[in-house]
């Protein structure tokens, strides 16, 4: 027996079966007795509408199985709200996991709403700084993951956010966008977020560098870079990291004619004409003095006489809400 098919109700059970399903993969735990019920339910009744088609045993009644549909909604969202979670669960951004209550930094899964599927970030709450609720894009902190790759894997991302990583220029891109979006007149404009790199010496001297412009653009564009307007009382005039497209050892993205800068700095960077900066250059060891053979950051002198190599730096970007 066919019925015509619901737009609305299909979305709705595709929806309920999403968030049981994100439930599970977000938490190791096993779903309790009376989720995995409904959970059960809301996938036949998904199938129903899937096919159009009732299966042998369920109810031919179509306004059966639209009550069906209310029931599940509504256990869903009983079940959610008796263990604790509402559909907020699903964090866009760092930021909202802040303001939700966990202060803590440490690695939460944040929802690419683009990719349909969840990526484990690290989230910096306790980065110097008025905002709390910064989204960690990269990290080295003792050398123990490669930075020289190619292009592919600057692209899908590498390492361990427990430790050291790139989140992926692609990953990078999609969240920079997607909680930055506002509808004016019928048309989507999109904000710039906020970037912060933390820097420390092997001789424990550290500075952190804010800008209010951290505008990024998608592969088609080459990963293109523009940091601006330097935010804050930093010893550093300007900024070492702008107007530039992102090259790795195996693609030569930069401005600099007679020399291919990702091969010779050995990582993944925005280089301009062999750039200014390199974060994601060779680990150096300690006591080392900064070179552009390993991590660097022009002006670092000012900071530090002494010109010690960088032993931690982090990159991470700040979501002002709209």
């Amino acid at each position: 027996m066919l019925f015509q098919k619901r737009g609305g109700a299909r979305k709705c059970f595709l929806h309920c079966c999403l968030l049981l399903l994100i439930l599970q993969r977000c938490h190791s735990s096993t779903v309790t007795d009376q989720g995995s019920r409904i959970l059960r339910r809301i996938q036949l009744l998904t199938s129903i509408l899937g096919n159009g088609i009732l299966p042998s045993g369920s109810s031919r009644n179509l306004k059966n199985i639209e009550y069906q549909q209310r029931m599940c909604t509504s256990a869903v969202a009983k079940y959610f709200k008796n263990i604790g979670y509402y559909f907020s669960i699903i964090n866009e951004e760092c930021t909202s996991i802040y303001a939700s209550g966990s202060t803590s930094s440490g690695i939460y899964p944040i929802w690419l709403k683009e990719r349909f599927q969840f990526t484990y970030i690290y989230c910096d709450m306790d980065l110097v700084s008025s905002k709390k609720g910064w989204t960690t894009i990269q990290r080295r902190m003792n050398g123990e993951i490669n930075f020289n790759r190619g292009w592919d894997d600057y692209v899908r991302g590498f390492g361990n956010p427990r430790s050291e990583y790139w989140l992926g220029l692609e990953n990078i891109y999609r969240l920079s966008r997607q909680s930055s979006k506002i509808r004016t007149r019928g048309r989507i404009s999109v904000t710039s977020p906020e970037l912060c790199i933390n820097l420390e010496d092997w001789d424990g001297v550290k500075e952190f560098v804010q800008y209010r412009k951290f505008e990024y653009w998608s592969k088609k564009i080459k990963y293109w870079l523009d940091v601006a307007d330097l935010k804050g009382n930093s010893n550093f005039s300007s900024t070492p990291v702008y107007r530039s497209y992102f090259s790795t050892p195996d693609v030569d993205n930069d401005d600099d004619d007679s020399r291919h800068c990702g091969q010779k700095f050995k990582s993944g960077w925005w280089f301009r004409s062999c750039g200014e900066t390199n974060l994601n250059g060779p680990y150096p060891m300690h006591k080392q003095p900064m070179s552009w053979n390993n991590i660097f950051w022009l002006g670092w002198e000012l900071t530090n006489p002494n010109h010690t190599a960088l032993r931690f730096v982090s990159m991470n970007f700040y979501h002002s809400k709209p």
